[in-house]
């Protein structure tokens, strides 16, 4: 069981580096066609498109803050909270394993929900810091729930 958990939090990490990647990519483009708005709406004389440019600027600032600094923190605080093991034999290695993947999960579907927002940012459209902590929160509901649902699940099984 621990080598089927081993292999399941290793694809997931790679998961996450990847899609991290991809995340500084997109920060990147989308951090230069707001600066190359706000040069360009700055000879025009459009005060209203460089104030618009400079705050969809500062919200993918906080919003690469909040996937890199935030998310593995918030993650790491929820998963030192779940409950590794309820007992002994199979449940506490099930508990262990499915403790392992609600974590890896979370921070997956995190990661995502900033990775969308980023990528509708770089595209040109608004940059819904909103919809990634919603998605956020979603994410976090559901390990709380988990960590309660592994105690009773090994309760209501038996343990030794």
């Amino acid at each position: 069981m621990s080598e089927v958990t081993s292999l399941l939090l290793t694809f997931l990490r790679e998961a996450w580096v990847a899609l991290a990647g991809a995340f500084v990519a997109f920060a990147l483009l989308a951090g230069i066609a707001q600066m190359l708005r706000v040069s360009s709406a700055s000879v025009l004389g459009a005060n209203l498109w460089v104030w618009e440019s400079i705050s969809a600027l500062i919200s993918i600032l906080v919003l690469g803050l909040f996937a890199f600094l935030g998310i593995p923190q918030i993650v790491s605080a929820l998963q030192s909270s779940l409950p590794g093991a309820g007992g002994c034999g199979p449940i506490s290695e099930l508990g262990t394993l499915a403790s392992g993947l609600i974590g890896g999960l979370a921070a997956l579907r995190m990661l995502k929900a900033a990775f969308t927002t980023m990528l509708s940012a770089s595209i040109g459209g608004a940059s819904s810091f909103a919809n990634a902590l919603i998605e956020s929160g979603e994410a976090l509901f559901g390990m709380i729930l988990a960590s309660a649902a592994i105690p009773l699940a090994a309760w209501f099984l038996g343990t030794c």
